[in-house]
C-alpha cells in the first residue's frame, strides 16, 4: 500500500448519520491495520445543526487529527456547503447526495464533483434510513484503501443492537454499500435505467 494517509470530510446535519459513517469507517480501518484518525465535530443543534466528521486513514503518519483540505469530501446537506468550501480544492473529489444537493449549488465550488442519488435510491429499493450507507459505498469505493469485508465487520461492531433488534437491516447495509460502489462507478458513463439491484443480482 501506498505510503500515505488520505483526508476525508465528512457533512450533513444532525440525525442524517454522518457521525454514523466516519465511526464506521473508522473502525474498518482499525480492523484492517491501518493507521486512523477520526475527529467528529457537532452543530449546536443534536438535529438541524450541521455537524462534520474530520477523518484520516492510510499506511502513512498521521499527525493533528484536524486538516486544512480534503482529498474526498462527503456532503450530505446544502447547508454545509459554505461550511466546508474553505476544505476543497482543485483535487478534492466531493460525493454528495444529488437528492439533497443540486449541481447548481456547488457551481462555485472547485472540485471534481460525483452526485449519488442516495436518498432516493435506498427509499425506492432499501429502506430510506441507510442512505448513509450508500454513500458509504461510494467513498470506499473511490478511496480504494478499505476493504468492503472490513467495513461489513465494523457495521456488525458498531450496530450490533440494532442488528439483533431488526435482522433484516444487515442485509439492507450490505446491499446499500454495493449499490453506492456501483452508483459510484458509473457515475461519469451512460447507464440504462433499471434497478440497481437488478443489476447486482443479475437480472437484467
Amino acid at each position: 500500500m501506498e505510503n500515505r494517509v488520505y483526508k476525508v470530510l465528512l457533512a450533513g446535519e444532525g440525525g442524517q448519520g454522518v457521525q454514523t459513517i466516519g465511526h464506521v469507517l473508522a473502525r474498518a480501518a482499525f480492523e484492517q491495520g491501518l493507521n486512523v484518525a477520526y475527529m467528529p465535530n457537532y452543530g449546536v443543534e443534536q438535529r438541524g445543526g450541521v455537524s462534520l466528521g474530520y477523518l484520516q486513514i492510510g499506511a502513512g503518519i498521521i499527525g493533528f487529527p484536524k486538516f486544512s483540505k480534503a482529498d474526498y469530501i462527503v456532503n450530505m446537506r446544502a447547508r454545509a456547503i459554505e461550511r466546508i468550501i474553505q476544505y476543497v480544492d482543485a483535487d478534492t473529489l466531493y460525493i454528495y447526495d444529488s437528492d439533497l444537493i443540486n449541481n447548481s449549488e456547488l457551481k462555485n465550488t472547485n472540485a471534481q464533483k460525483l452526485p449519488i442519488a442516495a436518498t432516493s435510491t435506498a427509499s425506492s429499493q432499501l429502506s430510506p434510513q441507510i442512505f448513509n450507507m450508500i454513500l458509504t459505498g461510494a467513498i470506499i469505493n473511490e478511496l480504494k484503501v478499505i476493504e468492503r469485508v472490513y467495513v461489513e465487520k465494523a457495521l456488525d461492531i458498531i450496530l450490533a443492537k440494532k442488528y439483533k433488534d431488526k435482522p433484516q437491516l444487515r442485509n439492507f447495509n450490505k446491499k446499500a454499500l454495493e449499490i453506492g460502489a456501483k452508483l459510484a462507478k458509473e457515475a461519469f458513463s451512460p447507464v440504462k435505467k433499471t434497478s440497481v439491484l437488478d443489476s447486482l443480482d443479475g437480472n437484467k
